[in-house]
């Protein structure tokens, strides 16, 4: 049974089915062993989600990988969010875990969520809202938390009700957790750690944070763990959630360390000699990996190894055509265009090419190119001034 089933089973069948959606569930190591993180990273750029996988073990991947935010994963999580864009419009109307989960992402890729992949993610997962709060069809503390985080991450306003709802899913114990069957109360370290984020964001819930955290410390096990359907899962969650309301977590980091395979990845369950490296589990690692959660982490955006200045081409001659060439540039980025006469911008003239009008004559054209992409730093060149544009050839 794949770790990303399990997780689905915490919270219960209804949950597996309506929040997030069906799932399914080695880089030889360098002679100088790398970091942690960067282990974990190369893991998940070599064994990317598979098509059992599917959309939601795809974008639990790249999750990871944004969290990690490691040089070597850069290429991957900008392939991986375009996979992620193209499917957008077919697996996230309607599912609220992958709506919440790309919102959050986008953010951390500063990316916009009112836009990708065709569609409003936010405006997706405010459609899951229902009447009275709850999120998706079957109620647990992890949807609406998560719900909570990623409209905070978009800006937005977080209906009272979710949070009122989120609450209600804390019982005696200071736990967060789900019904099933019903009236039968599941205390959840996951969710737990949610709550504790989710909270934090919105302000004003001191108490309830302290009382979840409270839980959490009690029902640490010695080592540093946290026990669950899989305990590497719930302690990077939950540990992480601790560094982000300034609690230790320094413990739990260190049991996570002891659970990482020699291939780099984590297991879904406590390691043992026979243990293989688990997509979710790995993902999910990066949290406590690097001390940063679904609240707060945000990716560095990369710059290029090769920018060069672009360059007009054509004929300088009214009526004639002008191209500008952007050269290669690595990684490839995306470009938008504008041009100038003189120094003066030309308006409407946004292409990569421009067609020379009467205006133009006697005049200087060059071209601005600003480059940009998912995960990459927007860079503005322009190209050299051309000489002066001749008039029209006479007929």
């Amino acid at each position: 049974m794949s770790s990303s089933l399990k997780r689905l089973l915490a919270v219960g069948i209804a949950a597996a089915i309506a929040f997030v959606g069906p799932v399914a569930a080695p880089q030889a190591e360098a002679k100088t062993i790398p970091a942690p993180a960067a282990r974990a990273s190369a893991w998940l750029v070599a064994n990317p989600a598979s098509a059992d996988d599917g959309y939601s073990g795809l974008l639990t991947s790249t999750l990871g990988l944004a969290v990690l935010d490691t040089g070597k994963g850069a290429a991957t999580v900008r392939s991986q969010l375009a996979q992620l864009s193209s499917g957008a419009a077919t697996n996230v109307p309607g599912n609220a875990g992958r709506a919440a989960n790309l919102t959050i992402l986008t953010r951390i890729m500063h990316l916009s969520p009112s836009n990708f992949g065709g569609i409003n993610l936010v405006k997706e997962l405010k459609a899951t809202v229902n009447a009275d709060g709850q999120v998706g069809s079957f109620g647990s503390a992890y949807a609406q938390a998560l719900a909570i985080i990623a409209f905070k991450r978009a800006g937005q306003k977080v209906p009272a009700n979710v949070v009122t709802k989120l609450l209600s899913f804390q019982d005696a114990s200071g736990a967060f957790g789900y019904e099933f069957p019903a009236n039968t109360f599941n205390a959840d370290p996951d969710s737990t750690a949610l709550a504790i984020q989710a909270l934090d964001l919105v302000g004003h819930h001191k108490k309830s944070i302290a009382r979840a955290v409270s839980w959490a410390k009690k029902s640490q096990a010695k080592d540093g763990h946290w026990e669950s359907y899989s305990p590497v899962d719930s302690t990077s969650l939950m540990a992480s959630a601790l560094k982000q309301v300034h609690h230790g977590y320094g413990k739990a980091r260190s049991w996570l360390l002891t659970q990482q395979l020699p291939d780099g990845g984590f297991a879904a369950e406590p390691r043992t000699s026979t243990s293989t490296s688990n997509l979710l589990a790995t993902a999910d690692a990066s949290y406590l990996l690097v001390g940063k959660t679904l609240a707060k982490a945000s990716y560095q955006l990369k710059g290029y190894a090769k920018s060069p200045r672009p360059k007009v081409t054509g004929t300088l001659r009214v009526g004639q055509t002008l191209t500008a060439v952007t050269g290669t540039w690595s990684p490839t980025p995306s470009f938008s265009y504008q041009w100038y006469r003189s120094g003066h911008k030309i308006k409407g003239a946004t292409a990569a090419s421009y067609t020379l009008v009467a205006k133009d004559r006697g005049k200087h054209i060059r071209v601005r190119v600003v480059a940009s992409g998912a995960g990459l730093k927007a860079q503005v060149k322009y190209s050299k001034p051309t000489p002066k544009v001749h008039k029209a050839l006479a007929r």
